[in-house]
């Protein structure tokens, strides 16, 4: 693959970039292209955000190749058609997890008001 360059910061807008720029890919390949936008992304990230955009229905599953090992075989992603302009490309776990906007001290605070 050759090399990609990435501009946006936030992960689901580089995943949805990453995935218009290959037509198909998966986290191992868009980990490799987003860590030279934002160095201290982790691939277990990387992997989250491709599970929860798949929850969301923003992606799917589209076939299985062999990785560089040629032992394990990846799974590969592309965009649901239609999907591109999905608002929950800019937040897609706070789309999946509203309580998570908060933030840990915040939202301990809202649940002692029992605000949620």
């Amino acid at each position: 693959m050759s090399e990609i360059e990435l501009r946006h910061h936030l992960a689901g807008l580089a995943i949805r970039e990453f995935l218009q720029i290959v037509g198909e890919g998966g986290p191992s390949d868009f980990f490799k292209a987003y860590r030279k936008v934002k160095e201290k992304a982790s691939y277990a990230a990387a992997r989250r955000y491709f599970w929860i955009l798949k929850k969301l229905g923003l992606i799917e599953p589209t076939r299985r190749e062999l990785g560089q090992s040629h032992t394990i075989a990846k799974q590969l992603y592309r965009i649901v058609p239609g999907m591109e302009n999905d608002p929950r490309w800019s937040a897609p776990q706070v789309a999946l997890y509203p309580n998570t906007r908060f933030g840990g001290a915040r939202y301990e605070k809202a649940k002692r008001r029992r605000l949620i």
